[in-house]
């Protein structure tokens, strides 16, 4: 609300700067040519052997023009000197739906794009970071490290293209709205294909593996 006022006050200081501007150009052309339409014409023979003009400074209309140029440069002053507020960049990505706009949380675009990416075999590590902060713009910036002995080129363009495909199935994004790719590759880390997975813990019960030998000599029902 405060950047909506300050945007409104900007513009009508302006258009005060300039219909101040264009009045002043059009007083001193018609004080030129007319010196009597804008004040005391004088015989330029008599007096002072050239053209000359002569403004009254008792008449309202003086008075006028001197406080309304006082305003106009207090007003100038202090647009100049003002605190302007530090507007916070959005943390979000508005998304286009067919019952209307929704945002989408940049944590959640952030934790799905790395989701996406690691699930790719010769990604090793990866680091995503979503940038907002530039209206109709959205930057994803991709920090990875590839599994020894695999290429990073293509894997570089597996990675863009797992993570556009992942971004357009989150956010369908606002019209004028760009959205851009940075990858920075960062070397070799880890194995091809090894990927951390969550162990199932222990079963407390034994898994059958077949009879286990010696058997005991005496067992009911049975013969030596």
């Amino acid at each position: 609300m405060g950047a909506t006022r300050q945007r409104v006050a900007g513009r009508l200081l302006l258009v005060a700067n300039l219909v101040a501007a264009n009045a002043a150009a059009v007083l001193a052309v018609i004080g030129f040519l007319r010196p009597g339409f804008v004040g005391i014409d004088v015989d330029a023979a008599q007096a002072f052997g050239s053209r000359v003009l002569i403004a009254p400074l008792t008449t309202w209309q003086a008075w006028l023009l001197f406080l309304g140029g006082i305003v106009l440069l207090v007003c100038n002053f202090a647009w100049l000197v003002r605190r302007r507020e530090r507007q916070l960049p959005a943390d979000w990505v508005v998304s286009e739906t067919p019952s209307g706009p929704v945002r989408i949380a940049r944590e959640a675009l952030e934790a799905g794009l790395r989701q996406a990416g690691d699930a790719l075999p010769e990604i090793t590590r990866l680091r995503v970071e979503v940038d907002t902060r530039t209206q109709k713009r959205v930057l994803v910036t991709a920090w990875f490290q590839c599994a020894e002995g695999a290429s990073n080129l293509p894997a570089s363009q597996r990675l863009r293209q797992t993570m556009s495909e992942r971004f357009g199935a989150m956010v369908q994004p606002a019209d004028g709205t760009r959205v851009d790719f940075d990858l920075e590759f960062q070397g070799f880390a880890g194995k091809l294909g090894k990927k951390t997975v969550e162990l199932l813990p222990p079963s407390d019960e034994q898994p059958f593996t077949g009879p286990r030998y010696p058997i005991d000599d005496e067992s009911p029902g049975g013969s030596r």
